[in-house]
């Protein structure tokens, strides 16, 4: 596949107080996507503060020296936009899309929420009992908690393998004392990207963010997280489900690494989609379920690659038997040349459709320069790609499809598999 070269790059600008600024402008569409992505995270947790980021992220919308809850959700619906957040593993994202005509005002919303926050005892003591709400749904979720636990026998009581969640435990535990110095700890410069996509006025919006998120005062700056140790392990949990399933994890590679790009073209050819060596076994040759697939899992310094499968209990144990053929398979028979050249264009075509959005180049715009100081351009990622010869793909396979080193997690109902 070749990309024309004539794209409009990204500009970074750099506010006085080292907060770093990504406009990716596109005038095709009058809409927008703001974001403000933060160095807060269940990674950046202990076995004290598990949860806190996600809570933060939650308590950060229930008021302002300046809004009220709902001020703040009612001054970006009322406008046709929407505004939403997440907690990951490594960062924080508070996003908004608005027509492109209220940036301004999303901007403001933004800056709002993260400058000026009252962490009010009552909101937190309300959001408490929602967040229990959350956990307790996701403990209901099956398919939620078979990669939850997948990630815990990896990872063990490493922070990379906590849930964002945290427990009910530790989410009644915190006070309004533990969300200030949490702030004052990590929504400081320079560990905030804020990233703007779409119809955006360059000048005007960074002459407002200079003036609010430019005044946001210096932190110690992130720390390096340590290398976790991996572990293949089998762990089963028991829920109220008919239905088994499956999450398994081989060996991968940290986050934008050249290795981490060949794995996953590999693991588009394994089980990236229906045509896979994986799906097509399993669901189109001998019909034992309904999904099945594999995908990377990247973190900044490790990896891996997973694999998940949902069928009834009496297919379980063949369904487990064929994803461990299938890996041996892939070690044995090798990928051909053909292959690899369909799993470029696979990629390289997700990628593009992925650009349609404003959000979704809003956000890889913030993580790519959040965790590598730069951003890759199409033209960089296509070249990256069609790179990649079919001895890198046959090393990686060689490295990472071998069934001593998967580790399994099974979510089942009552009766014994």
């Amino acid at each position: 596949m070749v990309i024309n070269s004539g794209e409009r790059k990204p500009e970074v600008i750099t506010l006085s107080n080292g907060i770093r600024v990504v406009f990716d402008v596109d005038k095709g569409h009058p809409t927008a996507a703001v974001g403000a992505l933060v160095a807060s995270g269940s990674r950046f947790e202990d076995e004290h503060t598990r949860g806190l980021s996600h809570f933060m992220e939650h308590i950060l919308f229930k008021g302002t020296e300046h809004r009220s809850s709902l001020e703040i959700s009612s001054a970006i619906e009322n406008v046709g936009g929407e505004l939403n957040a997440f907690t990951d593993t490594q960062y924080t994202m508070f996003y908004m899309r608005v027509p492109a005509i209220h940036t301004s005002l999303a901007l403001d919303v933004l800056s709002d929420i993260l400058l000026h926050p009252l962490f009010d005892p009552a909101a937190i003591e309300l959001e408490r009992r929602v967040i229990e709400q959350e956990i307790y749904s996701f403990e209901d979720s099956p398919d939620d908690v078979v990669t939850d636990e997948l990630l815990k026998g990896v990872y063990g009581s490493d922070p990379v393998a906590s849930n964002p969640l945290g427990t009910v435990e530790s989410v009644r535990s915190f006070r309004r004392s533990d969300f200030v110095d949490y702030f004052h700890r990590h929504f400081v410069a320079p560990d905030i990207v804020l990233s703007l996509a779409g119809d955006v006025d360059v000048e005007t919006s960074a002459r407002f963010l200079e003036d609010s998120f430019g005044r946001l005062a210096k932190g110690p700056g992130r720390a390096e997280w340590g290398i976790p140790v991996r572990a293949a392990v089998c762990r089963e949990t028991e829920r109220p489900t008919e239905q088994v399933y499956m999450a398994m994890a081989l060996p991968g590679f940290a986050q934008y690494s050249k290795q981490g790009s060949i794995l996953n073209l590999v693991s588009s050819i394994f089980g990236g989609n229906m045509s896979s060596r994986l799906f097509q076994r399993a669901r189109e040759k001998e019909a034992l379920v309904y999904s099945i697939g594999s995908f990377p899992m990247s973190f900044s310094n490790t990896g891996l690659l997973g694999v998940s499968a949902e069928s009834s209990p009496e297919n379980a144990s063949r369904v487990q038997q064929v994803i461990r053929e299938e890996i041996e398979n892939m070690r044995q028979d090798k990928i051909s040349m053909a292959e690899l050249q369909h799993a470029k264009e696979t990629v390289l075509g997700g990628f593009l459709l992925s650009l349609e959005s404003f959000f979704r180049r809003m956000h890889r715009n913030a993580s790519e320069l959040y965790m590598r100081d730069r951003i890759r351009t199409v033209a960089d990622v296509t070249e990256q790609v069609n790179s990649i010869t079919l001895g890198e793909a046959l090393g990686v396979i060689d490295d990472v499809f071998d069934t001593s080193q998967l580790a399994v997690s099974i979510v089942h109902g009552p009766e014994k598999l």
